[in-house]
């Protein structure tokens, strides 16, 4: 009798904490986690549980690596972070440029050419000179600025020519914040009615190995009205964000939420382009692209493999296609979202490879499936490493 109440009190029942983080994916994984019996924790109590769904900028790293969990805990005394400490470098845009530039030979290739402007000059690189003599010697290449902490299709614009010294003019020298000026792809393969898109990817990355995984079931995002290059005032018509697009008096009209599902942009281009398989075409780029960036930050995102913590982030990469089928990478965002079509099964596929999480590693990566709902991995420790890497 005794024996079995003992054992009962060696039951570890899973535990979370859920921070103040307003993200749908971890809301979503919250909702999940108690429907199969997790106890959500306060915040207080957070060094005790198995999961931390915390917002990224207040996880307390230093202390999460003293307080350790018993060995008889869901995670055999380690727990899930779901953010990795240092990942803005590859998520804040100005950083990512400078790191991919620097760490891939082979970047001009999938890369638009970038400049990376403002900040502090005696810390950061300012390449605003460079920018404009590239402008004044290419008056009709036109450049999309973005803020390097920006989202949502915030403070976004297009700019050429002289307009290019207007917008480097207004930057202060003493002001911190930092841009990037993006050379724009202005030959963008379209869809119906003439419209751009882009393709979201959700990306799995974990601590254990260093394992890349890519969920199998992306998502096209496509513009309300027709691509015009002559008119870059309508940002609408070449900004596929959600955000902008919710706005447009022809949002939804030809496809739900202005989204395009994987095989359904397959078939597409197999009737009206006359392609055999873009997918067959365009996924093979995205696993090198995803893989090669995510390689460059490696040294200083892996986690020791005697810290008591172990850590994954979901991360949205942004891909444009353009009229040669060549894929070219925009940004890399740290908190994305995630369509609401995908969002519950994309939960409990991260959650099954999370729980699941196996220590050795996988002597090939996997099939990329898009007519399977799962996380495809794309690289781990013991695989080879691409070839043009300056690690």
């Amino acid at each position: 009798m005794s024996s079995d109440k003992s054992n009962d009190q060696d039951v570890h029942v899973g535990s979370f904490f859920i921070g103040n983080c307003k993200f749908s994916v971890y809301e979503e994984m919250s909702k999940q986690l108690q429907k199969i019996g997790w106890k959500r924790m306060k915040k207080s109590q957070l060094a005790t549980c198995d999961f931390i769904l915390g917002d990224r900028f207040t996880i307390p790293y230093h202390l999460l690596r003293c307080e350790l969990l018993p060995p008889h805990s869901i995670f055999n005394g380690t727990r899930w972070i779901n953010y990795f400490q240092g990942s803005h470098k590859i998520t804040l845009k100005a950083s990512m440029t400078e790191i991919l530039r620097q760490a891939d030979s082979t970047h001009t290739e999938w890369l638009p050419i970038s400049f990376v402007l403002g900040g502090d000059p005696e810390k950061v690189c300012d390449e605003r000179a460079l920018f404009v003599d590239n402008a004044i010697n290419n008056p009709s290449t036109l450049w999309i600025i973005k803020p390097s902490s920006g989202g949502k299709g915030q403070d976004i614009l297009l700019v050429s020519g002289t307009e290019v010294i207007k917008f480097v003019e207004t930057l202060e020298s003493t002001s911190k914040r930092r841009y990037v000026a993006q050379k724009y792809v202005d030959s963008p393969l379209l869809v119906s009615h003439y419209r751009k898109f882009d393709i979201r990817v959700w990306v799995l990355l974990i601590s254990p190995n260093y394992t890349i995984y890519a969920f199998s079931k992306g998502c096209c995002r496509t513009a309300s009205s027709a691509y015009d290059l002559s008119d870059v005032t309508n940002l609408k018509s070449h900004l596929t964000n959600h955000c902008l697009q919710d706005e447009h008096l022809n949002d939804g009209e030809y496809e739900e939420s202005n989204e395009i599902c994987f095989d359904k942009i397959e078939s597409y281009a197999k009737e009206k382009m006359g392609v055999e398989s873009l997918l067959g075409c365009i996924l093979p780029q995205m696993t090198n692209i995803i893989v090669r960036s995510l390689l460059t930050v490696k040294a200083q995102l892996e986690v020791p493999p005697n810290d008591p913590s172990r850590c994954f982030q979901l991360l949205g990469y942004d891909f444009i296609v353009d009229t040669n089928f060549r894929v070219w990478l925009l940004e890399i965002n740290g908190s994305p979202g995630v369509a609401v079509r995908y969002l519950e099964e994309l939960v409990q596929k991260m959650q099954e490879v999370l729980i699941s999480s196996k220590l050795a590693a996988s002597p090939d990566p996997s099939i990329w499936d898009v007519n399977k709902t799962e996380f495809v991995e794309l690289w781990c420790e013991g695989h080879p490493l691409p070839q043009g890497l300056l690690l």
